[in-house]
C-alpha cells in the first residue's frame, strides 16, 4: 500500500537516508558528491532535523510504500514575510510516477490553507533540475526569478516560483 501521513520524530533516520538517495538522481550531474555530503552532513543532522520537527513553523510528511519510507516533504512558514514555502520534496527514483510527490505537495497545500490561510504556496528548484521544474508546472506552478543557492563550493541558480491555492 502506498499512501502519505504526517511526519513522526521516529522518522527521522529515514529522512535522512531519502534526501541522499535522491540526490544522487536529481543533482549528482551537477553538484559534486563532495558538495552534497557537506550539506548533507550540516542540513540533514540528526539535531537539526530535530529542531526542524519541533519547530512550530515547520511541518512535514512522508511518502510510504509498504512499510517504507520513500519520500518527504517539508514545508516552512516565513513569518517575516509571511509566506509559505515547500523547502523539501524528495521521492526516490523507483517510487516515482505513483503519484506520491503529488500527495505530500497537496498535503503541504493543505496546511497553507488550514494553518496559515495563505493563497499561494512558493518553492525553488535548481535550474539544472529539469524533470523537476517540468513536474512542478504541471503541477500548477509559476517561476519568475533566479537566485544563486550553494552546496558545498558548488553554486548553482535557483528558480523560485509559487502555486496559486
Amino acid at each position: 500500500m502506498n499512501g502519505v501521513r504526517p511526519w513522526l520524530e521516529s522518522d527521522l533516520r529515514a529522512i535522512q537516508q531519502v534526501a541522499w538517495d535522491t540526490w544522487e538522481s536529481a543533482y549528482g550531474p551537477f553538484i559534486p558528491e563532495e558538495d552534497r555530503q557537506s550539506f548533507h552532513d550540516s542540513y540533514y543532522a540528526l539535531d537539526k532535523l530535530r529542531q526542524l520537527y519541533n519547530s512550530n513553523i515547520v511541518d512535514g510528511c512522508i511518502a510510504f510504500s509498504d512499510e517504507q519510507t520513500v519520500g518527504y516533504s517539508k514545508t516552512h512558514w516565513n513569518i517575516q514575510d509571511e509566506d509559505f514555502f515547500v523547502t523539501s520534496l524528495y521521492v526516490l527514483p523507483q517510487f516515482q510516477k505513483l503519484q506520491l510527490g503529488k500527495q505530500m505537495l497537496e498535503y503541504g497545500i493543505e496546511i497553507a490553507r488550514s494553518k496559515y490561510e495563505t493563497d499561494r504556496v512558493w518553492l525553488g528548484v535548481m535550474v539544472e533540475n529539469r524533470p523537476a521544474i517540468e513536474w512542478y508546472v504541471r503541477q500548477g506552478f509559476i517561476f519568475e526569478e533566479s537566485k544563486p543557492f550553494t552546496i558545498g563550493k558548488t553554486t548553482i541558480d535557483h528558480l523560485y516560483g509559487y502555486r496559486l491555492i
